[in-house]
């Protein structure tokens, strides 16, 4: 009897091979994407843990341990929080009440100002008032629902709250480790000069980012609180929120707000509308040509179109979250590719 030609056989483990690798792959895939809310999380704790790393490195080289470094950081966001939500938060959801309970008024004083007869008319017009407080009410329990959802996409396992809880603790862990998992990428980056500088300097620029967008946010809705408890607009605490909140987000972020704030200053008066343009203007321009520069110094070296590219292409993948990170890791990517550049180029 002839032997078996090897070659067959060489094939055929080789099929095998190949057919292991692909299955390998599919199980790995739906192994992600059943833990697709779990990995969400995790990817969150380590961004956080890189927007925080700046601050944390900065006490480490003052002699601080960076246990109690990242325990103080920690401690200042935590308070931070608490006093957004006690001065901010809790008056804003008081005043979201109150203003649809004051809605058809005030679009009635819109309709007064904008000086359409026919506008005015139907603005007063108790049914359209009516549709319009019960279709607002109607948004709020949305966006509500909207809200929880998010949450529970997070977390879908416990909730919300376990969610966030999760998310803090991760960053702590991350923020602890963040030594050695830096060491461990630039190990594993090889030893290719410039290949471990490149790949810390992506890390500072997310890390870099994230903590100046948290200071320019937070910077704009002080701001704005202010302005709008000192020139009578109203629902200062509501609005300074919206502010500071569609402030994170790039491109569109500021012109929504000043949209929102002179809307309800026109509800009020036409020379309050216009003063609030005039400060939304004024702040923009500190914010774009003082505050952020200094801010963002080195961190996002990205031209106009690629940041709007990013943004439409982040938005597009995940949403408000993909727009927030768009800026960030697209820098990060700019970092890693120029180094590739340069070893293709002396390679």
């Amino acid at each position: 009897m002839a032997d078996s030609d090897p070659s067959t056989g060489t094939s055929l483990l080789r099929h095998a091979q190949i057919a292991c690798v692909y299955l390998a792959v599919v199980v790995l895939a739906l192994l992600a994407y059943s833990a697709r809310n779990m990995l969400v999380l995790i990817f969150v704790g380590f961004f956080l843990a890189l927007g925080v790393e700046p601050v944390v490195a900065w006490l480490h080289r003052h002699r601080w341990r960076r246990g109690l470094a990242i325990a103080a950081v920690i401690f200042v966001v935590v308070l931070l929080v608490g006093f957004i939500v006690l001065f901010a938060v809790v008056p804003a959801v008081g005043q979201v009440g109150h203003f649809l309970a004051q809605l058809p008024q005030l679009l009635s004083q819109l309709g007064q100002h904008l000086g359409e007869h026919q506008l005015r008319d139907t603005l007063h017009d108790p049914a359209v008032q009516g549709k319009v407080q019960e279709a607002a009410k109607q948004a709020a329990t949305f966006l509500a629902t909207a809200l929880g959802a998010g949450f529970a996409a997070i977390g879908s396992l416990l909730g919300g709250i376990f969610s966030a809880c999760t998310a803090g603790a991760l960053l702590v862990y991350f923020s602890l480790a963040m030594p050695r998992l830096q060491g461990a990428m630039t190990r594993a980056a090889g030893s290719h000069p410039g290949r471990p500088e490149a790949i810390l300097a992506a890390m500072n620029r997310v890390g870099g980012y994230v903590t100046g967008q948290a200071l320019v946010s937070l910077c704009a809705g002080a701001v704005s609180y202010v302005f709008f408890l000192v020139a009578g607009v109203p629902y200062p605490a509501l609005l300074a929120v919206v502010v500071a909140l569609l402030d994170a987000i790039p491109q569109v972020g500021a012109t929504l707000a000043s949209v929102a704030g002179i809307l309800v200053a026109l509800s009020q008066s036409l020379p309050l509308a216009v003063i609030t343009l005039l400060f939304f203007i004024v702040y923009q321009a500190v914010e774009n040509y003082l505050i952020a520069p200094r801010v963002f110094a080195r961190t996002v070296e990205l031209s106009p179109l690629a940041a709007f590219v990013a943004i439409l292409l982040g938005g597009s993948l995940a949403g408000v979250l993909g727009a927030l990170i768009a800026l960030p890791i697209t820098a990060a990517l700019k970092v890693l590719y120029r180094q590739a550049r340069v070893e293709h180029i002396t390679g």
